[in-house]
């Protein structure tokens, strides 16, 4: 009896794993987001990180490297807008009201460095241009994009301190 109840354990076992282990089907995927188009509207910053890269390089633990610069400066008064056309970059305003200005330009045009994957966006007016990194961008029902702009020594380009900006989609 115990070597019937064995053999039906061992069958049992053997069917589950020839059933368990079968492909499953994938399905569609779906369209080609269109992540530049994503990008178009206005948006308002609501949190500015500040990370001191230098001490963070140096591993000084006894030292805080990061602040959070959101209400210690009107950094919410921030205002950025991104036109597209066509779902393409085209131009944007950016309004700083009291805040410290977080590009330097305030109007003109925008693009991306990668129109599939972008990892930045560029900013120009005339001859003045500047890029920051994305962190991170909205996808489905998260309405956030985050920047992070790097600040560099002059002397050995050793990064020094890095910003990391959030906006909400307005």
């Amino acid at each position: 009896m115990k070597n019937i109840i064995l053999k039906i354990s061992f069958l049992l076992f053997i069917s589950a794993a020839i059933i368990g282990c079968q492909p499953d089907k994938v399905g569609e995927i779906g369209a080609i987001r269109d992540v530049p188009a994503s990008f178009a509207g206005s948006w308002k910053l609501t949190k500015a990180v500040q990370v001191d890269e230098d001490v963070k390089r140096k591993g000084s633990s006894f030292i805080f490297n990061t602040i959070d610069l959101t209400t210690l400066f009107p950094y919410t008064d921030f205002k950025l807008t991104l036109n597209a056309n066509n779902g393409s970059p085209s131009t944007f305003t950016a309004d700083a009201g009291a805040s410290p200005a977080i590009i330097g330009l305030t109007n003109g045009t925008w693009a991306v460095d990668d129109m599939k994957a972008p990892k930045a966006i560029i900013f120009k007016n005339g001859s003045s241009t500047e890029e920051v990194t994305l962190g991170a961008y909205p996808i489905g029902g998260n309405n956030k994009l985050t920047f992070r702009i790097e600040r560099n020594d002059v002397e050995t380009g050793k990064l020094m301190m890095s910003y990391t900006y959030e906006f909400t989609k307005q």
